[in-house]
């Protein structure tokens, strides 16, 4: 082996090389630790939409009222000749209980009645010609009374052994089947209130001047359930109590039965809401996946400086959500640009790099 290579000089100047290079690393490495490693991200450029007057809201459709229906007596169910999905109409049979007990107590007050009738009337009589005290005849018609008040109680009871449907019903459950012993006040069939139905959305606050005018707008629904058809809705009410997540208001629209159609609650629709004098104002949505949460829970975005070449995060106001973009009232300008993806693998002042092939 070479002398040169054993010399005591030549491994410290080794040992000395290595020890720079190791140095040079560690430095590099600090630099891409500190943010200084370029990272590529997805971009979009904010822009705003007046959609020609038309706004589009996911919407659900709902019953004006859902109900569980109860005997007011108790008893066995001998007849329940309702189907789960059908529609009952008003004052259809929905359940019936076994009322043989309760129209023997029908008779049975009927016949106290009439035997109290008839005392009574002695008794008026006998008063007349003065052959009993007041007292006597007074205890008579009042026993008449309480027998009338029974007979009207047991005849109410009978009524109450059967349930009908107290509005176009849609049986949704039947909690209970048939010939099954049920106590008073127990729910045996839900139903929903279908005679006209509801339709809900969430609009942002800067639209809810329109409810002030909503003769302006014209506010139609296409469900999911059968694409391409426009159901005319008309405005019945809203909310003034905003959402707290979403910072939005519900407001609720009626869509009348169609005739041949099977709408049912819980289907969604796109509703469109459009202004013939562009009452609607401007609107920025972005990706949902472009939006990211601080440490306070509340919503940003990561917007990109073109000229510094970093991002830094923005705090915005979030009005509708949608599945796969997110309205945004406040926070943002046309023009700007904001990343769309791994915001949370950013930081304030990160140098990053756009993806060419981002929108």
């Amino acid at each position: 082996m070479n002398r040169s290579l054993r010399s005591p000089w030549y491994r410290v100047t080794l040992l000395l090389s290595l020890f720079f290079i190791l140095n040079a690393c560690q430095q590099s490495t600090a630099e891409q630790d500190n943010g200084q490693e370029l990272r590529t991200v997805r971009l979009e450029t904010v822009t705003q939409d007046r959609a020609e007057g038309v706004r589009r809201f996911v919407g659900i459709v709902d019953a004006l009222s859902t109900v569980d229906l109860a005997f007011q007596v108790g008893g066995r169910i001998t007849r329940m000749p309702v189907q789960q999905g059908t529609i009952v109409p008003r004052g259809g049979l929905i359940a019936e209980l076994d009322d043989a007990d309760y129209a023997l107590a029908v008779s049975e007050a009927r016949v106290a009645l009439d035997l109290s009738r008839l005392d009574y009337e002695r008794n008026r009589k006998m008063l007349d010609s003065g052959a009993i005290p007041r007292a006597t005849y007074d205890r008579a018609a009042a026993d008449l009374e309480m027998r009338e008040l029974a007979l009207s109680v047991t005849q109410r009871n009978l009524a109450y052994t059967s349930i009908e449907a107290p509005f176009d019903a849609l049986v949704t459950r039947r909690i209970v089947d048939s010939f099954t012993q049920v106590q008073a006040g127990t729910a045996v069939v839900r139903v929903q209130d279908v005679t006209e139905l509801r339709v809900h959305i969430s609009v942002p606050e800067s639209l809810m001047a329109m409810l002030e005018t909503p003769e302006r707008f014209t506010v139609t629904a296409e469900l999911s359930a059968y694409p391409g058809r426009q159901f005319e809705l008309g405005y019945r009410e809203h909310s003034t109590e905003a959402d707290p997540v979403t910072q939005t208001y519900q407001v609720s629209f009626g869509l009348a039965r169609q005739p041949g159609i099977n709408i049912l609650p819980g289907m969604t629709a796109t509703v469109s809401v459009q202004s013939g004098d562009n009452f609607l104002p401007p609107r920025i949505d972005i990706p949902a996946s472009a939006l990211d949460t601080a440490d306070d829970g509340s919503f940003r975005v990561w917007v990109f400086n073109a000229d510094a070449g970093t991002v830094s995060p923005r705090a915005v106001g979030v009005g509708a959500l949608g599945t796969s973009r997110v309205v945004i009232n406040e926070g943002l300008q046309s023009g700007e640009q904001v990343v769309t993806a791994g915001a949370h693998m950013l930081h304030d002042g990160m140098a990053v790099t756009p993806f060419r092939n981002a929108r």
